[in-house]
This record gives structure tokens, sequence and C-alpha cells, in this order.
């Protein structure tokens, strides 16, 4: 993987260098202070108001050129993380042309800042062999006599302005950081900036290796080895870090992750975005503790464009004959683009809570009036599969995740009073599923088929499995209509969906006939007849398939045969 973005980000960063990064570079909240030439302090404002950052003089006068000075300088001057502070992880700038720290702290880094320019000084501190095989590098920006005289002169100029920058802070109740900053040219600050990064671009200095003139040791971009972690250890090896970097490549990959980190995570048509760099790179981009990590990455050969171009359109039939309000069957519709498919079940299956979920920690996913405790749980077990199948073009498992969890979705639209989106959800389920060649449940047939069974007299041979399974779906539906409820809700029905057999399913049958007998009319041979063949069906314990389940939920949504007579009438 690091290889494979290094090629690629190689190339960009040639041509734009850290424009690339500072273009989209955002100041945290807080003061910032610039020391001019003359030692005088000059104050400045970054904040956020309603998702919106803003930056101005503390006089509330706004300065474009000094917020792209302080965007450079503090992108200079900061700290990878706090594990690589430079010696105190309050303090968290690197160089001696800055000093920084949250305000709730300046009393305890006002006492710290003499041992900051030591430290800077010499970087005498830093003892271990491999640290100084990198400093070395370094020795005569190190020894300079200016250099030594510059740091002094700072220190000097900054316990000056110390007590001012304070009550400044204070005055304008500074919550978050102080930054405070030198007046000083740019390349000072880079100079100074790459001598902290060649100490700590790696993961642990105990890895570094020297070879000829290079260095090279563990990138610490996207690397959680450490003492908590042994076991990314590779203890085959003589060196047991996973692999070594160079350390030019080492500080090339902390710059893209820079970039990367200020990468949006969805478009402004809020789609997801899983591509970053080059249009074959599939990455699932995380961020933790300020910083951007992958949490997985793959080359994916085909284009999203070649994708859209081959796909071939579907249509999507109205087999459960599905009426709109004013009774008309609506009509069939095709999906023509790839990612309307994606869209449609994201609509349909998981009532628009997969999308935006794909990458998701677990553990962030919540229950909610769009999500259901069993919604949630669905999402988990096969958002992988549709990722695979809508991000990277692996047809490896979206047909199967349909065909074995189709229902389960449906059914949760149904207890949820999703009605009219468990039946879209249907007739979405069971296009795919015979696109790709699978046995679908004949619904024309069997409707017409129950229905002249229960025109016609006498007849009592015993239906099919799924023709039983229907009839039931109808008779469930009729049974349970005459409720006296106010509020018909497909909750009625919990006790029919969690039936997993046939002797379940006829025993809530038989209560809600028990219970609802006083408004069943028993002079209809529609219903004498349907109580007769449903109770002469052989009985089994056999657990029904999904096909099976589908059709008892096809009789229960379609439309009624028993009011078929009734609604004629009218």
């Amino acid at each position: 993987m690091v290889y494979d973005i290094l090629e690629v980000f190689k190339k960009l960063y040639k041509e734009k260098g850290d424009k690339l990064i500072l273009g989209s570079y955002t100041l945290k909240d807080g003061l910032y202070v610039k020391i001019n030439k003359e030692g005088k302090c000059e104050y400045f404002e970054a904040k956020t108001v309603k998702k919106e950052k803003l930056f101005a003089r503390v006089d509330g006068i706004e300065d474009s050129k000094a917020h792209e000075w302080f965007k450079e300088v503090d992108y200079y001057s900061s700290y990878l993380n706090s594990n690589k502070a430079l010696f105190d992880k309050k303090i968290h700038n690197i160089n001696y042309l800055s000093f920084y720290f949250k305000a709730e702290n300046n009393e305890y880094v006002k006492n710290k800042i003499r041992e900051h320019f030591l430290t800077l000084l010499s970087f005498k501190k830093f003892k271990d062999k491999n640290e100084k095989e990198v400093l070395a590098s370094y020795v005569d920006t190190i020894k300079s006599f200016s250099r030594k005289k510059d740091i002094v002169k700072k220190y000097k100029a900054l316990e000056i302005c110390f007590d001012e920058i304070v009550l400044k802070s204070e005055e304008l109740q500074i919550k978050n950081y102080v930054k405070i900053f030198f007046e000083e040219n740019l390349e000072t600050y880079k100079k100074e900036s790459n001598i902290y990064l060649s100490l700590k671009i790696f993961n642990d200095s105990k890895y570094n290796k020297k070879i000829v003139e290079d260095i090279y040791g563990l990138s610490n971009a996207n690397m959680g080895l450490n003492a908590k972690k042994p076991f990314l250890e590779n203890k085959s090896k003589k060196i047991f870090a996973p692999f070594l970097i160079e350390n030019s490549d080492a500080l090339l990959l902390k710059k893209f992750f820079d970039w990367l980190k200020l990468q949006p995570y969805r478009t402004d048509k809020n789609e997801v975005i899983d591509r970053y760099l080059d249009e074959h790179f599939f990455m699932q981009k995380h961020s933790s503790n300020d910083e951007a990590e992958i949490k997985e990455f793959d080359y994916i050969p085909l284009k999203k464009d070649d994708v859209e171009r081959h796909f071939t359109s579907i249509t999507v039939k109205n087999y459960l004959k599905i009426r709109d309000k004013d009774k008309n069957l609506i009509q069939d519709y095709e999906i023509k683009e790839f990612y309307q498919l994606e869209s449609k079940v994201d609509e349909l299956f998981y009532n628009k809570q997969l999308i935006f979920n794909y990458y998701k920690d677990g553990k962030d996913i919540k229950v909610s009036g769009f999500m259901s405790k069993e919604l949630q749980k669905l999402v988990l077990i096969t958002r992988y599969s549709m990722s695979n199948y809508f991000r990277k073009f692996a047809d490896t498992s979206f047909e199967n995740t349909i065909k074995k969890y189709g229902t389960a979705f449906v059914l949760d639209s149904l207890k949820n009073g999703r009605v009219w989106k468990a039946k879209e959800a249907l007739n979405l389920k069971f296009t795919i599923l015979e696109l790709k060649g699978e046995k679908i449940l004949d619904i024309e047939k069997v409707l017409v088929t129950i229905e002249n069974r229960l025109e016609e007299k006498g007849n009592y041979q015993e239906l099919k499995r799924d023709e039983f399974l229907f009839l039931s779906g109808q008779w469930a539906y009729y049974l349970l209509s005459q409720s006296n409820s106010k509020d018909k809700t497909f909750a009625l029905a919990e006790h029919y969906f969690r039936a997993k057999n046939i002797t379940r399913l006829r025993s809530a049958m038989r209560n809600d006939l028990k219970k609802y007998k006083h408004a069943v009319n028993m002079n209809g041979n529609k219903i004498k007849k349907t109580i007769s063949l449903i109770g002469s069906y052989i009985d089994d314990t056999k657990s029904f398939t999904d096909l099976e389940q589908d059709a008892f939920l096809v009789g229960f949504t379609v439309d009624n045969l028993f009011y078929k007579k009734k609604e004629e009438k009218k």
C-alpha cells in the first residue's frame, strides 16, 4: 500500500509542494500571537461559529495575509502527535520560533520555557545512538553561532511578552489554544521543522537502520505498533519491524497523510468518498486523534465510469401488483445507472441507513427513529458485502446477501410501519434474484390457483406448500383486519412474522380466529373453504426457507381476496 500511494503522491507533490496541503489547512480555535521584529505582539483569533471557520484580528478586522502566514508557520511548527512531543506533551510546538499550549496550562508551561529553548539549543537531550545518527546530518545547523544567538534572543523576547499574552487570552476568554509565533523567514521555519521530523518521523528509533548514507525506519503513518501491540512485530525476521522505509519516503508519506486528513468524507451531494489520490485507489479513511488513518486499502482495476458505462439497465417489475392512492397499479420502472441501484437498495432495504454507515465504527452505528435494533444488526452484517459490490465492483456476495437477508429487511419495514417500502423491497428482491437465474414465487400463477380453489365447490385436494403459505398470508391479514384497534399497524402481525414453521403459523391463525370470531362471517364460502384447506394441510416442523417465507409475505401484502367482492360491489 505505502509504495503504491507514494508512487502517485510523489508526482502530485512535486508539482504543487506544500501548497497541496496548505490550500485546505485550517487553524485550530484559539489566540494567535505574532511577535514582530521589534518584539511587539500582534493578536489574532481563530474561532468556529456555526461550523464556519473564522479568522481575524482581535478587533474584528479580517486579515487574509496574516491568516495565510499563520497557516504556514503553524503547519511547520506543530508536533506529529502528543506521543511525539519534543520533550513535554503540554507544549505542542517543535521549534524555537514558536510556542504554544492549551490556555488552561499557562502557569505550567511558563515554568518550562527555559527548558524548552535549552532543548532546542543543542538537542543534547537526545542521547540514543539512533537519534544521534539522525542529528549528525544537522550538526552544522545546530552548532551555528547565529542560530544559538537567535534562540537566546527569542527566549528573552518570549519571557518578556508571556504574561501580557496570558492576560490577553484571559481578557478574550480563550478556552483552547494560545499559539505564539515569531516573525521570521519561512525557510527558517522549514529548516527547524526538518530537524524535528527527522528525529520523530519514525514509529520508534530503536528500529532505525543506517544503510550507506540513508536512514531506514518503521513508518509512523498508519502504524499502531507499540508496547501494547507487540503482535504487529514480525518475529520471524532479525529486524522485528513489519517493514522499513527510507527517511525521505517517510517524510513524504507524512505529507500524504497530512493531505488526506484535510480531504472531505463526502461530496457536496452528501455522497461518501472512498477514492482518494487515484481513481483506482479504494481507501476507507478514518480520523483518530486529529490524524488520518487508512482502515482499508485496495487497488481496483475497474474505473467507476467504466462500470457505469457497461451497466445493464434493470426493469423492476410490480410483482405484488401494488396500487397507488388512487388504486391504480403502479408501473414497472427502470434502473438505468449503477449508482441508482445502490440508491434503491439503500432506500428500500436499509431505510437510507446503509451508504453513510459503510465505513463507520460499529459502535458508532446507533439505534434511532430510522434504525431499529434489527436493522442495526442487518447493517452490521451486510454492509461489507454491499460496499464490496457498490464501491469495489466485486460481484461475489451481493446476490447471496439479497437472497439471504432480503426477507429480513422486508419484515423490519413491516414491523416499523413502512408498508409501502416493504412491498417495493419485495419487488426489488424478486427482480434481482430473477435476473440472477434464481427461482422466485410465481405470484400470478399462485394467485389464480388460490382464487379458483376458493371459488369452486368441492375440491379439497391438498394445496402445494407455496400455495398454502400464500393463502395463510391472505387469511392472517384478513383476521387481523377484524381488530377494533384504532391504530392497525403491522405490529399486530408480529407473532406471524416470528413463526418459523407450519405448526407455529397454524397455531397463530387458530388463536386469531378465536380472538376475532365475532367479526368473521362463517357463512361465506371462501372463508369456510380457507379454514378447511389450511386445517387439512399436512403439518410438518420444517423451518421455512426464505422463498417460503416470501410466499407468506406476498399473501399478506397483496390485494386481499376476502375483500375482493366487496370492492367490486362498491
